[in-house]
């Protein structure tokens, strides 16, 4: 039995089905907090593309195949597809959340379709409902957009030693040092040991004395403490560090901050390691009309 393939249909339907297969593997490994390997989700979407290809041409074709057989494959496709995206070790934490974006998008579409919509609805809907889902259920849409967009590239001088680390714009770090009205930025400690000698980022971690040496004299008036208070911890106090200067990278240059504490972190402040320091919004507001200069 014969049957017409519509070429530019075909195509929409596999465009459709690539990104639909790309967002069901992101959405899934970031729920699953689980990063993909370079090209995982491209080569995971296209295995499920040609998978559906075959689908379509063998449906449409009236090629007999036991549909015990069909569902089988159905169901060991998305295993391949998240072997390929991502690793063997992370099939039992990704898996289960793409099988239940792969049901819903599933779902979604072949109610459309019986619902006599265009076809461009049967063709987005899907894709749609995964990132409808994946926002409200997890707050994955706007947590990656204020991760990409709300953070800035800052130059912490101490010396002649300088590092550049990406920092958060959080407004929920409110924490200022007492004496001097200064704003915090909370940065990690392990970023800081290029610009802070061993034994002095020894003795910072141990909370012990700095020797009497007199190298170390610049040292003992850059530390200060800072109390603070947080949800689930009634007080503490946070070692600082008064730096010789903070930059932020913007447009070319850089621009100094007003003068700030740098408040370490033992723990990583990103999961995934995309920022390693929080800093509030009104610092980069100061900023204005600050020193400058050209970016090195």
């Amino acid at each position: 039995m014969s049957f017409v393939v519509y070429v530019d249909l075909l195509a929409a339907c596999l465009a459709a089905e690539f990104w639909r297969d790309f967002l069901i593997l992101w959405a899934g490994g970031e729920i699953a907090n689980r990063k993909p390997r370079p090209g995982g989700l491209f080569l995971g979407a296209i295995l499920g593309s040609l998978y559906y290809l075959a689908f379509l041409l063998i449906t449409k074709g009236d090629i007999p195949l036991s549909p015990w057989f069909l569902a089988v494959l159905s169901l060991i496709m998305p295993a391949l597809m998240v072997l390929i995206a991502f690793y063997k070790n992370d099939l039992r934490l990704v898996l289960p959340m793409v099988y239940l974006l792969a049901l819903l998008a599933g779902g979604i579409g072949y109610w459309l379709s019986s619902m006599h919509v265009p076809r461009v609805w049967v063709l987005l809907g899907p894709h749609v409902a995964v990132l409808v889902v994946a926002e409200i259920g997890w707050g994955l849409l706007h947590e990656r957009f204020w991760e990409s967009f709300g953070q800035i590239a800052l130059v912490i001088e101490i010396g002649d030693k300088k590092q550049v680390i990406r920092a958060l714009i959080d407004s929920g770090n409110e924490l200022i040092e007492p004496v001097s009205g200064k704003r915090v930025i909370i940065v990690e400690k392990k970023v800081l040991k290029s610009l802070v000698p061993d034994d002095v980022m020894d003795s910072l971690e141990k909370m012990a004395p700095f020797s009497t040496d007199s190298s170390y004299e610049d040292w003992g008036r850059r530390l200060v403490l800072v109390p603070f208070r947080s949800v689930g911890k009634n007080s503490g106090v946070l070692t600082g560090l008064r730096p010789d200067a903070v930059y932020l990278k913007h447009k070319g240059k850089q621009v100094k901050l007003p003068g700030v504490i740098i408040g370490l972190e033992n723990n990583p402040l990103s999961q995934k390691n995309e920022y390693q320091a929080l800093i509030h919004p009104s610092l980069l507001m100061s900023s204005s009309g600050g020193e400058q200069r050209e970016l090195a």
